[in-house]
């Protein structure tokens, strides 16, 4: 049985990707989205997450939930398998055109092995009209 990971980092950005060299890229990290109109596509949003004392193989889910807790949108598919419990293992998840139905509070639910590791919170505002 997998251990439970300690979560070190969970960050939302515009875009999440990794170099050929193993080096992470994470760009325009953010806690609120501005629209001009809803429903709003976002076209580009990425997750980077970090988790320490691991090991073993871990099924890790997204859930994109709004503040009723319904689920919008779910990731999932990725599979880590950690061998050194002592080591920091990074990965992202990159979505491409999510939709907002509406302003207000969102959140990012994580799950490794259906467990869950932790959320994070994001806001849709909508931007105001320039006069």
């Amino acid at each position: 049985m997998p251990l439970i990971p300690k979560l070190q980092s969970f960050l939302i950005a515009d875009s999440v990707f990794q170099q050929k060299s193993g080096k992470w890229c994470i760009i325009g990290i953010f806690d609120r989205i501005f629209v001009k109109q809803f429903p709003a596509l976002h076209h580009s949003l990425g997750l980077f997450i970090v988790v320490s004392d691991a090991q073993g193989d871990y099924s890790v889910k997204v859930e994109f939930r709004n503040a009723a807790d319904q689920i919008l949108a779910l990731f999932e598919g990725i599979q880590l398998s950690i061998q050194d419990r002592l080591a920091n293992v990074g990965f992202g998840v990159q979505t491409h055109n999510l939709v907002i139905p509406s302003p207000g509070k969102y959140y990012f639910k994580l799950y490794l092995n259906n467990e869950v590791l932790d959320d994070r919170p994001v806001e849709a505002v909508q931007m105001e009209p320039v006069q």
